[in-house]
């Protein structure tokens, strides 16, 4: 009934391993799931975030920086045309200068032309003292078309400055858009004012001035290094100036300008221009490339890589955390099992700094612990049993012996009334009670040789055969061993290996270098078949029938199994034979770690 229950339990559990194994997962792939869920919620809220703020940043971060730039560059400009605006208001017919320009005019006699002449060159230079941005100022003689007073400026003025496009007019003031100077010899582009007037004389004189102005400020705002366009605009919102030939002098780039200090956004062939107009009227443009805003997508976008990448690599080295943390100990759980399953139980130092996984450990350590002994246990009683069954192969094999030696002695006596009789029992005698087993199933190698000498002396009064023994004398030969050990392979060699030269020989030495005791055992027969190796080699099994049939191969299997079971796997027994020309048995046996000392103690000659 216990049987039957067991049984149903046992596929009861079947069964349910079986359901755990389909319908259940690992602790890895679920952690790996939740994990992968969490870090692509996460990076998938951070890409919306992101593009949705590159959006907005895209516009309004570029935009404000060219409202900077704008501002300041229209800054400058303005304070440039606000001094020469004062300049020419100096210079009018009002003006103090202009004073003295009328002195000169007024003047008849060439002396007072001259003194004249003088103080308005004085005048004039000293405007340059005053605004060292200033390139140069001029009266120009529209009806002698050249300058009132020349050889004041780095080159004289001419007509060209006439041409200069125009951006605005204030109070009677012209203001000019950005060209090249007509006064100095800079490369850099300047600004300049005119203004038509008239003097007592009713001489009518262009008065000119032009200022470079400072657009250095905006550049160093410019952190970016954008190649923008800078653009000067007049009230009807075209182009009369542009640093870029892309963008060209008369091109229409509003319709309408914005109010003043009002800005204006439009878009014109791939460019994205920002308008601001001063309070003077006239209104500074900046134009930017949209190639510009998709770099600056691209930059953010790089950002939301890099971001991307980061959050990439720290949700990694979690699960690479949380592995090692949580999954590495329970792989080595399970490595721990397998081996046991597989036979292995070495004990495992091993701490992984977490409460619940050492206290696991230390459980598997104890069921290992458990698990030697029930295999010590178990072990023993298989010795237990394995001893009693080669006590009773012994039992079969004694009787076989006894009854050859019978045999022999009533031989003996049918032939011939001889006092080797006597000797014959008392060898016969001794052979009994050893073989009998009244010593115990130890003994040692001396011993052994002894009684295997014996058993030789009785077979060759029976048998005419030639042994030759060879004995090294040494303390090896106090190696226990087991009892019965030479007595089967000497009674196997005188019954099957004779031969025609009916020699038998037995070496018995010790081989120091390796720690072993050596035992052949030569005969002169036909040698073994391949049937009878085998059966040597097979696994020992007990078979009364065989061994009262007289197998040869009995012997060798004794002998084997009591040498496996004995030494526990440490000895080797080799059958070395060729059909025709005997076998060689050779027994190789472990000395015991004291005896080799004790050998090599006498050796030296200690004792």
């Amino acid at each position: 009934m216990s049987e039957k229950v067991l049984t149903i339990q046992d596929m009861s559990g079947e069964a349910g391993m079986g359901r755990e194994k389909r319908g259940k997962q690992t602790l890895r792939k679920k952690m790996m799931v939740v994990m992968l869920i969490s870090a692509m919620s996460s990076i998938l809220a951070v890409v919306i975030v992101s593009y949705m703020t590159i959006r907005m940043i895209r516009n309004d971060s570029i935009q404000e920086s060219m409202q900077i730039y704008l501002e300041q560059i229209t800054r400058e400009t303005d304070s440039a045309y606000y001094d020469m605006i004062s300049i020419v208001n100096q210079m009018s017919p009002s003006g103090l200068i202009g004073n003295v320009v009328e002195s000169y005019l007024s003047a008849e006699d060439n002396f007072d032309k001259y003194t004249g002449q003088k103080s308005l060159r004085e005048e004039l230079v000293k405007l340059g003292y005053v605004n060292t941005k200033l390139l140069g100022v001029t009266y120009y003689d529209l009806e002698e078309q050249s300058e009132l007073i020349r050889n004041i400026n780095v080159r004289n003025l001419d007509q060209v400055y006439q041409t200069i496009p125009n951006v605005t007019e204030n109070i009677g003031n012209t203001i000019q858009a950005m060209h090249l100077s007509c006064l100095g010899i800079r490369e850099r582009p300047v600004i300049s004012v005119k203004r038509r007037v008239s003097f007592s004389n009713r001489q009518k004189l262009d008065i000119y001035a032009e200022i470079e102005p400072d657009m250095s400020v905006a550049e160093r705002l410019n952190k970016e290094n954008w190649k923008y366009t800078y653009m000067e605009l007049d009230e009807n919102g075209i182009v009369q100036y542009s640093n870029n030939p892309a963008i060209i002098r008369g091109q229409q780039l509003l319709s309408k300008l914005p109010e003043k200090e009002e800005y204006a956004v439009t878009s014109q062939e791939g460019y994205k221009v920002m308008v601001y107009r001063s309070e003077i009227g006239y209104a500074n443009a900046i134009a930017l490339q949209e190639n510009t805003y998709q770099k600056e997508m691209n930059m953010w976008r790089l950002k939301l890589l890099v971001i991307i990448l980061v959050s990439f690599c720290v949700f990694s080295g979690s699960v690479i955390y949380l592995y090692r943390l949580i999954c590495k100990p329970l792989n080595q759980f399970q490595e721990q099992l397998l081996q046991i399953g597989g036979g292995s139980l070495q004990m495992v130092k091993q701490e992984y700094g977490i409460k619940e996984f050492d206290d696991l450990m230390h459980e598997v350590e104890k069921m290992k612990d458990q698990i030697r002994n029930l295999i010590d246990n178990v072990v023993e009683k298989e010795k237990n049993i394995q001893r009693i069954e080669y006590e009773k192969l012994l039992f079969q094999i004694n009787p076989h012996f006894l009854l050859n030696t019978l045999n022999s002695i009533q031989w003996m006596a049918r032939m011939s009334h001889q006092d080797n009789i006597t000797e014959f029992v008392q060898r016969l005698k001794k052979l009994l009670s050893y073989n009998l087993g009244k010593e115990g199933m130890q003994t040692t190698l001396r011993t052994e040789i002894d009684i295997v000498k014996e058993y030789i002396a009785l077979q060759q009064m029976r048998y005419d055969f030639v042994i030759e023994m060879n004995v090294e004398e040494g303390s090896y030969l106090e190696q226990p061993t087991v009892r019965m050990l030479l007595q089967p392979l000497v009674e196997n060699a005188i019954q099957y290996g004779l031969g025609k030269d009916e020699k038998i020989t037995i070496r018995i030495f010790e081989d120091n270098r390796r720690g072993l005791a050596a035992i052949t055992i030569a005969d002169s027969g036909n040698g073994l078949t391949i049937e009878e190796i085998n059966q040597i080699n097979a696994p020992f099994d007990y078979n009364l029938q065989k061994m009262q049939n007289g197998n040869r191969g009995i012997g060798l299997r004794y002998v084997k199994a009591m040498l496996d079971s004995f030494y526990e796997g440490q000895t080797n027994l080799f059958v070395n034979c060729k059909k025709g020309h005997g076998t060689k048995i050779t027994i190789l046996i472990p000395v015991q770690e004291e005896l080799r000392d004790k050998a090599k103690v006498t050796d030296t000659g200690i004792e």
